[in-house]
């Protein structure tokens, strides 16, 4: 029986040569740090990544919860007795945040938004920006089993993009493609920031896999537009090339490659798109 006096942890992490929705959810005794790398291993070609953590004294008791909770729906195991779920991350956490609600000692970690707003420089100030006139270049993921981004400009030339982060007019960026890719796949100019939802972007809604995610976006009702301006099918802009040249990991969320910490990668994204 476990010990309640000491905490513990539950941990969600991802793989960037693990399918998107893939996620491996665990428990340890130790910091998770730790545990994720025990499992950088020769049976997996990357590092597992940290999205998230659970810190509690009931971490045995947590995790079954979880687990259990996954399994309410069919088919989401990816190998009987295994801790790994078919299961977006995100979903993962609301999992975990509903849990938490029941474990009274819980405290949760949204780890990947730390990384994150490094890499936007949000809390350090020392990624200063090699970009003189201001403007930024960023890296953006997109998954086609969500969104078909291609779609969307093959017959708009343009897409309107949930912004979460400091988007300005005058950035431009590149898409890189999750799935089924891993690549960088699009180049864009940002063309417009801060949009409320309109008429226009309802027209996107047929590029929605599931049309219950535009629902999603037009609650968070801010925008930026995206126009296209290159397209690229190359592999040298594949995920083990630009990891090769300065990425970090896969991207989850917007990168600002105009810091200097990015500098190498920005420079071989330019040259090779």
């Amino acid at each position: 029986m476990q010990d309640e006096s000491k905490q513990g942890y539950v941990y969600i992490l991802t793989n960037p040569s693990f399918k998107e929705d893939w996620v491996k959810i665990g428990k340890s005794s130790r910091p998770v740090d730790v545990r994720s790398k025990e499992l950088d291993n020769t049976a997996v070609p990357l590092p597992f990544e940290i999205f998230a953590t659970m810190k509690t004294c009931k971490y045995d008791k947590a995790e079954k919860l979880i687990h259990s909770s996954i399994e309410r729906f069919t088919n989401l195991r990816v190998r009987k007795n295994r801790e790994f779920f078919k299961v977006k991350p995100e979903e993962a956490l609301a999992i975990f945040k509903e849990i938490a609600e029941v474990i009274d000692d819980a405290e949760i970690e949204e780890t990947y938004k730390k990384a994150m707003m490094k890499d936007e420089g949000t809390k350090d100030p020392s990624l200063t920006s090699t970009r003189k006139d201001g403007k930024r270049v960023w890296l953006i993921p997109s998954n086609s089993k969500y969104f078909d981004v291609k779609g969307c400009f093959d017959k708009y030339g343009y897409v309107y993009w949930s912004q979460h982060f400091n988007f300005q007019k005058g950035d431009t960026g590149y898409i890189y493609s999750s799935s089924p890719d891993s690549a960088i796949r699009f180049k864009f100019d940002i063309v417009e920031t801060d949009v409320l939802y309109n008429d226009d972007m309802g027209k996107e809604i047929e590029f929605y896999v599931d049309p219950k995610d535009m629902e999603v976006a037009k609650r968070f009702n801010r925008f930026a537009k995206l126009k296209l301006t290159g397209e690229t099918n190359t592999s040298r802009l594949s995920l083990i090339n630009l990891i090769d040249n300065g990425l970090r990991m896969a991207p989850r969320g917007a990168l600002n490659l105009s810091f200097k910490d990015y500098a190498e990668l920005k420079k071989y994204i330019e040259e090779n798109f």
